[in-house]
């Protein structure tokens, strides 16, 4: 299992769009991780944009995670085994989330570096408030990587994959904002991200455990999905 998540790892640059996409990438980390925080100073610090730097996982996980399950090279290399294809499964969603969570961490590392520059002393977030980016971070890029399989490992290609995980988090976003206005004054209370630090814990820890409840249900859909295909193809 190590060797396959390593294996998928490697691939990574290529599904990443090869040079281009590398550069594409690394101009964006330093977009978010030098230039935003530079320019937003010690606004950087507020929770509500560490709190949106966690969810970068979300923009990045799924092109990557769809091309490994539905690109052309990917599609010509199937498993012959239904073990070696669960393995196999994993590791690609694996691989995934560990370049989705180490890349939102990275640029929130970036931008506590930068914003510190321009003081005399080093402006830290509390100890807790930092686990709880972390952990929301991780939250995210497993959610995003177990979406993108189930939706990947029977797509017909990795555009139609693509297309669909963008329209569909596309929807989402449109939902969110049409439905945060819309809502009763109450419900917009209940759900608000609290201003205290034990409250934001709180809400961060329940919105973590429902990403990952909802991402185990994805990776068995992917999972009975990918068998779907196996018995359709012995037939």
């Amino acid at each position: 299992m190590r060797r396959a998540i390593m294996q998928e790892i490697t691939r990574l640059p290529r599904r990443m769009g090869g040079t281009t996409g590398v550069s594409i990438y690394a101009f964006a980390l330093m977009a978010l991780g030098i230039l935003l925080p530079w320019r937003l100073s010690f606004d950087f610090l507020d929770a509500m944009i560490l709190l949106a730097y966690a969810c970068l996982p979300a923009l990045l996980v799924a092109p990557v995670v769809a091309e490994s399950f539905a690109g052309e090279r990917e599609r010509a290399h199937i498993p012959a085994t239904l073990e070696e294809r669960r393995q196999l499964l994993h590791a690609k969603v694996t691989a995934g989330v560990l370049y989705g969570w180490s890349s939102a961490l990275l640029a929130l590392v970036m931008g506590l570096v930068t914003v510190n520059l321009s003081f005399t002393r080093w402006i830290l977030p509390p100890t807790l408030l930092a686990i709880d980016l972390a952990l929301m971070s991780l939250a995210v890029a497993i959610c995003a990587a177990s979406l993108s399989a189930a939706v990947s490992v029977k797509a017909r290609n990795a555009k139609y994959a693509k297309r669909t995980l963008r329209q569909g988090f596309l929807l989402l976003l449109v939902l969110v904002v049409y439905y945060s206005r819309l809502m009763p004054v109450e419900w917009r209370r209940c759900v608000s991200v609290p201003g205290d630090l034990p409250g934001f814990t709180g809400f961060i820890v329940l919105i973590s455990l429902a990403l990952f409840g909802l991402s185990a249900g994805l990776i068995q859909l992917a999972l009975k999905r990918g068998e779907d295909s196996e018995i359709r193809l012995n037939l």
